[in-house]
């Protein structure tokens, strides 16, 4: 799954030859799913979507939407990924490989001696992409619901990378430029947000209802996607969840949310603007899987709108879903501690 139809970038390869001969490079155009190791804790395989575009005669590289350092030559590629980990650490890997014979990508990882967690060497692993192939999503398809009830987690194998450089406008970089951890609400307790709940490793329980369905993120961050076509009511005020509103075009659900409060998509300070508001599609794929891909449209913080990979797998016998204790006083402790709290208080123009 890449992106809505409405928003794929399209390019017509035929005849297309520049005077610097980048015709040898045109087999590369387009969108690839790439399956790789070298990521993930276990050994498990991770995702990584990139699209390589033509901008006059280069190549542009974007890895989940946000802008990637390329470098290609004739069938030859290498792209950088700036991710992080579960532990907030960051690292820049380096794709290197080619279009093989049969049209598919493979090459490998180089994490540039990077160390782990446990201070030991990143070890690389090979890849192997393929096309991607956009699923047909269109207000003119019949309604085909699928029953998405039940509990789901995060499939094991099918995550994607954490990528953390994503395309923005000045005012959105100014805000990760100047960003500290004690502006992001979760790190105090608050709400985080539906883009940074719905990335989370807490289980995902979806629950149907008459007009609309329920999503709760853990144990208690419920979410409402209405069905029925019901409008933001004019006394109601903007949330951390904002206005869930959904349709079912063919078997995908499509909702749109709307009225969220200023966010941050993640610990590492991208921004969301109070005017935003998200794209998802809900789909079950062949082999059972549950996609819920999600774009952030954003135009006063992205001029490209970050997509966020979403795989989950059910649950069928779940455990007791508790509630994660959260007490915002270590919060405030350590930043008396630190000598921080006026800083804080200083800083409340910023608070999300």
């Amino acid at each position: 799954m890449r992106k809505p139809k409405a928003e794929i970038f399209a390019i017509l390869l035929a005849g297309f030859v520049s005077a610097t001969g980048y015709a040898q490079n045109t087999d590369l155009i387009g969108d690839w799913d790439i399956v790789t190791h070298g990521f993930a804790i276990g050994g498990t395989t991770s995702h990584v979507d990139v699209t390589f575009e033509a901008q006059g005669d280069k190549v542009v590289a974007w890895v989940y939407d946000g802008p990637a350092d390329v470098r290609v030559s004739g069938n030859e590629f290498a792209f950088d990924l700036h991710w992080a980990t579960g532990w907030d650490t960051e690292h820049l890997s380096t794709f290197s490989g080619k279009i093989n014979a049969l049209g598919r990508l493979e090459g490998e990882v180089d994490h540039n001696g990077a160390i782990d967690f446990l201070g030991k060497p990143m070890k690389g692993g090979k890849f192997s992409g393929s096309r991607a192939v956009d699923r047909i999503v269109s207000d003119d398809l019949p309604p085909e619901p699928v029953d998405l009830q039940g509990v789901w987690r995060r499939a094991f194998g099918k995550g994607a990378i954490r990528k953390l450089d994503y395309a923005m406008t000045p005012q959105g970089q100014a805000t990760i430029d100047s960003y500290l951890e004690m502006d992001n609400g979760n790190s105090r307790c608050g709400a985080m947000g539906v883009v940074m709940a719905s990335g989370m490793p807490y289980p995902m329980e979806i629950i149907n209802g008459e007009d609309y369905i329920v999503v709760m993120y853990g144990a208690d961050y419920v979410r409402r996607i209405y069905l029925d076509g019901r409008e933001f009511p004019d006394s109601a005020t903007s949330s951390s969840l904002g206005f869930s509103s959904g349709e079912w075009q063919g078997q995908t659900l499509v909702v749109t949310t709307t009225h969220l409060n200023p966010a941050f998509m993640s610990t590492r300070g991208q921004p969301i603007s109070a005017s935003a508001y998200t794209i998802e599609h809900f789909f079950m794929d062949d082999k059972g899987y549950l996609h819920a891909d999600m774009w952030l449209h954003d135009a006063k913080n992205y001029t490209r709108a970050p997509y966020l990979r979403r795989v989950l797998d059910r649950d069928f016998s779940p455990s007791v879903i508790t509630k994660i204790g959260c007490d915002p006083y270590s919060f405030f402790r350590a930043l008396h501690l630190e000598g921080q709290l006026d800083e804080f208080w200083d800083r409340s123009a910023l608070r999300r």
